[in-house]
């Protein structure tokens, strides 16, 4: 397994790897209709945003690759803030049975927001997003909070955890 920066000619990779992921796990926020009109000039342009915020410090995205597939993509994304500086969200998704490549990209986000200098680092998802909040769990983020029916499908309502882990 390897873990590296995004780059342009991950394009297709990544698009293939977030269809796949929206597909396979039903706790994401995202509508597989939604994923699937996107292009690959979309995911290079949503790649090139990135690579141009990674240079300003403001944004850090890194992928777990197996073999020749994205198995787990993630980020950083700063506070934009002058006293939020310090803080950042972190993201990331995982296809079903790759924990572990998942558990060492977030423990590298980690490493990497640290030495950008960030303090403090949150992760919220739905309380139903098991696999997300056990890896978070492991890497050292304590839960902090819920938010009572954040998300609502349908007419099912769904809790929103929030974490977060000091650096």
């Amino acid at each position: 397994m390897e873990i590296r920066e995004f780059n342009i000619q991950d394009a297709a990779a990544a698009l293939a790897f977030f269809r796949k992921l929206v597909h396979e796990d039903p706790e994401r926020v995202e509508r597989p209709q939604d994923v699937a009109r996107l292009t690959i000039a979309d995911e290079k342009r949503w790649i090139q945003e990135r690579t141009d915020k990674e240079k300003a410090g403001e944004f850090f995205t890194r992928v777990a690759i197996e073999e020749t597939s994205i198995v787990a993509e993630g980020e950083v994304e700063r506070m934009k803030r002058w006293i939020e500086r310090h803080v950042a969200e972190l993201r990331f998704g995982v296809l079903p049975g790759n924990e572990v490549a998942a558990e060492k990209l977030v423990q590298k986000l980690i490493r990497v927001a640290r030495a950008h200098g960030i303090e403090v680092l949150i992760y919220f998802h739905l309380a139903t997003q098991k696999r997300g909040i056990r890896i978070a769990e492991k890497v050292g983020f304590r839960a902090i909070g819920k938010a009572k029916r954040y998300y609502k499908r349908g007419k099912t309502y769904t809790d929103r955890v929030y974490m977060l882990l000091n650096l």
